[in-house]
């Protein structure tokens, strides 16, 4: 994991997982459902499985995608970043040490890039950059995901 977050580059998986320095990934089912008699969208994201790096890149030795960084707030010795992948419909939100190390990643395939953070109660609240999606994860248990839809079309 060291060489694809570092000083010189922060990559993380492209695909809805949350990653671990030690190679571990957890597997996230998101998704969003439209009604078009009301007009609004729901968003999901919850755990589907544990699997590792090794396991992913068995299969595709192609999945990492470079993330920017767009905003950073202060974190216990460290930092939460958030910003977006390679692709306009990406997000991420990912935690570093005093030394920039990966503490933990997020990475989110359809979210828009993430371009607010604020912590409370041990909550951290991510919201987008069209303002539409807000992502609340427990920051004692990072499977515990919720996304709310903000403004609908």
């Amino acid at each position: 994991m060291a060489e694809h977050w570092n000083l010189e580059k922060h990559e993380l998986p492209g695909i809805n997982c949350i990653v671990f320095p030690n190679g571990t990934v957890t597997i996230l089912n998101c998704y969003s459902l439209y009604d078009p008699n009301t007009k609004k969208s729901e968003f999901f994201c919850s755990p589907m499985c544990d699997t590792t790096i090794e396991s992913i890149a068995k299969y595709n030795d192609d999945y990492w995608t470079i993330v920017d960084e767009w905003v950073s707030i202060d974190y216990q010795d460290g930092k939460i970043h958030g910003g977006d992948g390679q692709m306009g419909n990406e997000g991420f939100i990912a935690c570093t040490d005093a030394k920039d190390r990966l503490v933990w990643g997020i990475f989110f395939e359809d979210s828009n890039p993430i371009k607010n953070l604020e912590i409370k109660d041990k909550i951290l609240i991510a919201v987008n950059e069209h303002t539409e999606l807000q992502i609340e994860i427990n920051l004692e248990n990072l499977t515990q995901i919720k996304m709310t839809c903000i403004k609908s079309e």
